[in-house]
């Protein structure tokens, strides 16, 4: 038991020092210079580790430099070796993995070969992909694009597709299942044919078809895909923007929706202002209150000292001038009570 225990530490070690290499590595701009030099870095033989949900298994392959998941159906892997070390293969037209390894509890290590498949690698060079380095065939396998792959491309429009192309589709795991959902919503909703570049850029900022889809249901039907594309990077989903209408913004656009999120203005602060009595709260209103420090608390302690009708334009001065309430009691405990917030103003702008 020590052992096993021990040998999955230094596992887990072993993974968190590739996925801290990779994620520096994978930095760097694939089109530069050093790109010979980056495809050379896969190591074959590598180490994997894997974890089990349902019907599908997440497996991270590595090596000294580098690191790379993929998602496989369980049924693909055939049976799994669970409790003693063993061997399954993996076969797809860009090549073979053999695994070494075992599975406990839904989680499996352990080593694996790849062999590249000649008979597939003649196909690439047919369709003009000549001098195929070892881990560009890898990520072939990993995003599983095979002959159909190529087939659907070109009744899609897509033929012709360069080096440089099939390198990004490989890379951002732009699969079967996440190409067709692009083509699908891009059929639906009028996009026309969309270039690959802008298709692999969706991917890498995590903008899917359900994305923009889940917009297009709210009513935003005129979406492009550079606007959606800037949503996703500001951090604005659709959750963020029904909340945002269930609390009175019924009318918001979706560059406000931006707006407010890079101002820091959330669901729960325009909330929790209504629920101090503070309803109608325009979403302008929203943003000044928060660019300038006004946060729920430092209302709310305001009236908790006896200043029960304080309004948000008085609270934003009294931000502005620095004045607390805890600097409030602090001049009533020295004797300086009883008077108004505008007194109080003036106290902290002399210095007192």
């Amino acid at each position: 038991m020590k052992k096993i225990i021990l040998a999955s530490i230094s596992f887990m070690a072993l993974t968190v020092l590739m996925w801290t290499s990779a994620t520096a590595q994978q930095k760097r701009d694939k089109s530069s210079a050093d790109d010979d030099f980056y495809e050379n870095e896969v190591d074959n033989p590598g180490v994997w580790s894997a974890i089990v949900r349902n019907d599908k298994a997440y497996i991270q392959f590595g090596g000294f430099h580098w690191s790379s998941g993929s998602t496989f159906p369980v049924c693909e892997l055939g049976t799994l070796p669970v409790g003693t070390p063993g061997v399954f293969v993996v076969k797809r037209d860009p090549g073979t993995v053999t695994f070494n390894g075992v599975f406990n509890n839904d989680h499996g290590h352990g080593t694996y070969v790849f062999e590249a498949n000649s008979g597939f690698t003649s196909y690439l060079a047919q369709e003009g992909f000549k001098d195929i380095s070892e881990e560009l065939m890898l990520h072939l396998f990993f995003t599983n694009i095979n002959k159909e792959y190529f087939s659907y491309m070109k009744q899609n429009g897509y033929d012709g597709i360069t080096m440089n192309q099939l390198k990004d589709l490989a890379y951002q795991n732009v699969n079967r299942k996440v190409i067709s959902g692009y083509m699908d919503l891009f059929k639906q909703e009028g996009y026309g044919k969309v270039s690959l570049e802008k298709i692999v850029e969706l991917r890498e900022h995590g903008v899917s078809p359900d994305f923009i889809a889940s917009f297009h249901e709210m009513g935003y039907k005129d979406i492009s895909l550079d606007l959606a594309q800037e949503l996703q990077d500001h951090g604005v989903d659709p959750d963020f923007v029904a909340e945002m209408k269930k609390i009175g913004a019924k009318d918001i656009t979706l560059n406000e929706a931006i707006e407010l999120r890079d101002h820091g203005v959330s669901v729960e602060f325009v909330h929790e202002l209504k629920e101090l009595g503070y309803p109608g709260i325009s979403l302008e209103k929203a943003i000044e209150l928060v660019d300038h420090g006004v946060s729920v608390e430092f209302v709310r302690e305001f009236r908790n000292i006896g200043f029960k009708d304080i309004s948000l334009d008085r609270a934003q001065e009294l931000k502005d001038h620095g004045v607390t309430a805890g600097y409030i009691k602090k001049m009533q405990d020295k004797g300086l009570k009883n008077l108004s917030l505008d007194q109080y103003i003036r106290l902290k702008d002399s210095g007192m």
